[in-house]
């Protein structure tokens, strides 16, 4: 495994991908066991990386552009052989390695963003499930055969994924059940009291006309008695939260219903979400439909802060686009939680008509589009620079990765990044630091935003056992 600094070499990736049942022939997160695992899972499908091949870290308003390079160095040879598109209809997809990849929000944030290759992918999608071994050619284990012309083979895949399989469920039965007593919610670096205050003062620099939306978050910090069960969290956000996007990055996880940018050969696509109601208590069925189109769909609050938010994505992906698609009326996503408003957004990318892509990938246009007014704020600048001064400033808190890019590219710009949202920072074997934020605008009422951070907290809340 590696993990280089600043000028260090990156690894020499190569890679094997073949059509694979899932083993043991269940959802993909059942293979989430240790909690070191990476995951990205939506409707059971997606993807579950084991193991380490290389792993990056940077800091810093250069981070993108750090991880980019870093990245298209290690595939460079790898990516030349291979096509644009993640999932052809033939058969599993014929990728270059893959890596997983978390982001911090914000430029000035001391939390490492990271990039980590598993040494096996295990994937499925549509009805197919296929497996990937990725190896540093250059690694100790691998450097002299890798001389000599050697590359990964499928035999070596399959008893590399059995070695894997079996240290975790070692790991596992080693670990024990967790020690009794029930988890205990504290609050974080942000009291309720001091989100109110901040939402408070938040609304006087709208009102004062130096910003028009601003988006403030708390945290809170969860501490268990024995040590935190990350897979049994990971399993039940990807079973209650099917339609959310399930991640697991470096110790960042959550169930995130907002996708930045996914981008597959010459189409980027992306779903905004700005405008939230609490369904706690709310009507259930047809009615519960309609109290969430009258509290959002007509609620022009609520509308100003979608609009803001699809207008921050479509102006920044515009110049990037041959044809963008953007619906003019949202619809409401209906979550076990809360409803959303949500506008899904389809645009057909410049530079990617021919075998290989001259245009952004994935991970450019991730740097292009964070952060959006759905986490940030409009403008953006002013928005960010108020962010630090309520929250880092005032209150010690720093998002770290909390509403930063997260999910997986490959060597080919194909890739996936939703917004780190309904989440939360596994600090340690028995804490857990949950966050949630909310878009505040001229007519926001304290009491109301601080009481939609506790909704966005509930899948957190529900994983780890501490509510309904």
């Amino acid at each position: 495994m590696s993990n280089p600094g600043p000028g260090a070499p990156a690894p020499r990736l190569a890679s094997i991908t073949f059509a694979r049942p899932v083993p043991g022939g269940g959802p993909l997160a059942d293979l989430l066991a240790t909690g070191d695992e990476c995951a990205w899972i939506r409707f059971g499908d997606g993807l579950v990386g084991l193991g380490t091949a290389a792993r990056f870290t940077t800091t810093g308003p250069d981070r993108f552009a750090a991880a980019r390079r870093w990245w298209k160095a290690a595939t460079a040879a790898e990516a030349a052989d291979t096509p644009r598109s993640s999932v052809p209809d033939d058969g599993p997809p014929r990728r270059s390695p893959l890596a997983f990849a978390a982001f911090a929000f914000a430029d000035d944030s001391p939390v490492d963003s990271v990039l980590v290759v598993p040494e096996v992918v295990v994937g499925s999608s549509r009805g197919r499930s296929w497996l990937s071994w990725q190896v540093d050619l250059d690694a100790p284990a691998y450097a002299a055969r890798a001389a000599a012309g050697w590359r990964p083979t499928v035999a070596e895949a399959e008893d590399r994924l059995s070695t894997l399989l079996a240290a975790a469920r070692r790991r596992r039965a080693a670990a024990g059940p967790g020690a009794p007593g029930t988890p205990v919610l504290a609050d974080g670096a942000i009291t309720p009291e001091g989100y109110r205050e901040a939402v408070v003062r938040g609304v006087g620099h709208i009102e004062a006309g130096t910003l028009s939306k601003l988006v403030l978050a708390r945290d809170a910090v969860v501490r268990t008695p024995g040590p935190l069960d990350v897979p049994g969290v990971l399993r039940t956000l990807s079973r209650r939260y099917r339609d959310c996007w399930t991640y697991a990055v470096g110790g960042l996880v959550g169930s995130t219903p907002e996708m930045l940018v996914k981008v597959d050969g010459d189409t980027a696509r992306a779903r905004v979400l700005a405008g939230t109601l609490d369904r706690d208590g709310a009507p259930a069925g047809a009615d519960g439909a309609d109290h969430a189109r009258r509290h959002l769909s007509e609620d022009p609050k609520q509308r100003l802060e979608h609009r803001l938010a699809v207008e921050s994505l479509t102006e920044r992906l515009q110049p990037f686009t041959t044809a963008l698609e953007a619906p003019d009326e949202p619809f409401v996503l209906e979550l076990p939680n809360v409803w959303h408003l949500a506008t899904d957004v389809t645009a057909r990318l410049v530079g990617a008509d021919g075998a290989r892509r001259t245009g952004p990938g994935a991970l450019a246009l991730t740097e292009v589009l964070h952060p959006t007014a759905a986490v940030c704020g409009t403008p953006r600048e002013t928005a960010a620079a108020l962010i630090h001064r309520l929250e880092a400033e005032d209150h010690g808190m720093d998002r770290g990765l909390f509403a930063g890019p997260v999910g997986w590219l490959d060597g080919n710009g194909n890739g996936e990044f939703g917004i780190a949202l309904r989440g939360a920072v596994v600090e340690d074997a028995h804490t857990a630091r949950l966050y949630a934020g909310c878009g505040i605008v001229a007519a926001s009422d304290p009491a109301a935003e601080l009481a939609e951070t506790t909704a966005k907290m509930r899948p957190m809340l529900q994983a780890l056992g501490l509510c309904d």
